[in-house]
């Protein structure tokens, strides 16, 4: 068997946006809950799943997705990859081989709810004055959706505005993901603004 050589492209690209809201793709899939990264690099259909290499040749990100008519590309952060991976290799017993790993679960915490990202402006001009010793961010996450009959419902309402979990100050995705994932099976305590009252 003669092996095949395929090309390989690759494309620069300058880093616009850490903190981008994940792309509407319409009715098929949609993601949520997660900040995208979105850079000028032009990839096209069929680079979905590449990986985003640094300067210094680091993995940071999985290329997710673009817009057809401009150069702009939506790169899926590693975070959560990473974790996911480094439960998937500590369930591999030493000596076994490959095909005998056992199947392992990775937890994945979730209220069933939608947020997105907003900026102090858009969530209250006065709240970036009060949280300002606290926060080193320029926005907050924002109840846009409950699921019906999810352990939420009745609790949060669309426009709450989410500012601690378990105590702690929560201004990205990333910590509510981990804090989360941390709690699985256990109650969170969440500290939120509701038309302007703590």
């Amino acid at each position: 068997m003669q092996a095949t050589l395929l090309p390989v492209s690759i494309l620069p690209g300058v880093i616009a946006r850490l903190d981008r809201d994940a792309p509407v793709y319409g009715k098929g899939y949609n993601d949520f809950n997660t900040f995208y990264l979105q850079a000028a690099s032009g990839t096209k259909g069929g680079s979905s799943g590449s990986p985003v290499i640094d300067i210094q040749g680091r993995a940071v990100g999985l290329n997710a997705g673009g817009k057809n008519k401009a150069a702009s590309a939506y790169y899926l952060p590693l975070e959560r990859v990473q974790r996911a991976l480094r439960i998937i290799q500590a369930s591999k017993e030493v000596g076994s081989p490959a095909d005998q790993w056992p199947a392992p679960s990775v937890p994945r915490g979730d209220l069933q709810v939608t947020f997105s990202f907003r900026g102090f402006d858009e969530v209250r001009p006065g709240m970036a004055v009060r949280c300002d010793g606290e926060l080193s961010t320029t926005g907050l996450l924002v109840v846009d959706s409950v699921v019906p009959g999810s352990p939420a419902d009745g609790v949060l309402e669309v426009g709450d505005v989410l500012v601690r979990v378990n105590g702690q100050v929560v201004t990205h995705f990333l910590p509510l993901e981990e804090i989360l994932d941390d709690a699985v099976g256990q109650p969170v305590a969440l500290s939120l603004e509701r038309g302007g009252l703590p």
